[in-house]
């Protein structure tokens, strides 16, 4: 099980157990090529999917994934528009990932997540900080640079930026009409790095942190929390925030 598919499990699992109803519904944007939607139908066989994706190559691999998986569809736009057929607050969950830092108006983005979320419902958006923090070749430093100062020189499918925490906050209590329920932090770059910045706060197994990765980084997301923002997120460049609606 992948980081991706082992979260999406974690946010499933939460639904379900804050959810009186027998159906899950999700809506996830920018659901790339829905590679792991098949398993995760199968494990809940009373999940309801909709993917949208705005990569023509991505959206055709992602509609031949889910043809013959029932109760899952996938379209192709923009996660600005209006999704023709679906109904504002008819979903559990919003959810998108390694997303936000991709968007140009992120804050049409935010509103539009915000729409289709149910009361009571989740809406949690994970995004990656490692374009901004670690870029791998001139051309992304750049690309990042640009996103982050003038961001109308580049394309949407091309823009990339560093996105703080502050600003996503503000767009959850903006359009969810709440802050962020709690944080979670992963893809952690060295376990010998955080040892040395939590000290005693947590005792780190790097034969667990290497076999059980993803489990870990959610049961230590409060003693993660109290580092502070920028070293927390050179240790964990990939952010999750949730809210309920």
């Amino acid at each position: 099980m992948n980081s991706k598919e082992y979260f999406f499990n974690e946010v499933i699992k939460e639904a379900v157990e804050g959810s009186s109803n027998k159906s899950i519904k999700v809506l996830e944007i920018g659901c790339g090529t829905a590679s792991y939607v098949p398993t995760m139908i199968d494990k809940y066989p009373n999940l309801e999917y909709v993917g949208i994706e705005p990569i023509t190559n991505s959206f055709k691999k992602a509609e031949k994934n889910v043809g013959d998986v029932p109760r899952a569809t996938v379209s192709s736009q923009l996660g600005y528009e209006s999704i023709e057929g679906l109904e504002d607050a008819s979903f559990d969950v919003v959810i998108s990932f390694s997303v936000l830092e991709h968007v140009k108006q992120l804050g049409k983005f935010m509103e539009f997540s915000s729409r289709y979320v149910k009361k009571g419902g989740i809406m949690v958006h994970r995004y990656d900080l490692g374009h901004a923090l670690y870029p791998w070749s001139l051309k992304e430093r750049l690309h990042v640079f640009l996103g982050n100062t003038i961001p109308k020189v580049l394309p949407e499918r091309k823009f990339v930026r560093y996105v703080s925490l502050s600003e996503v906050v503000d767009y959850y209590e903006r359009f969810l009409g709440t802050s962020p329920d709690r944080y979670t932090y992963h893809q952690m770059r060295s376990h010998k790095a955080l040892e040395k910045k939590l000290g005693d706060d947590v005792k780190i197994d790097p034969s667990r942190v290497m076999t059980g990765l993803y489990r870990w980084e959610f049961e230590n997301a409060a003693v993660f929390a109290k580092l502070p923002l920028p070293v927390r997120e050179q240790l964990f460049p990939t952010v999750a925030v949730w809210g309920r609606k």
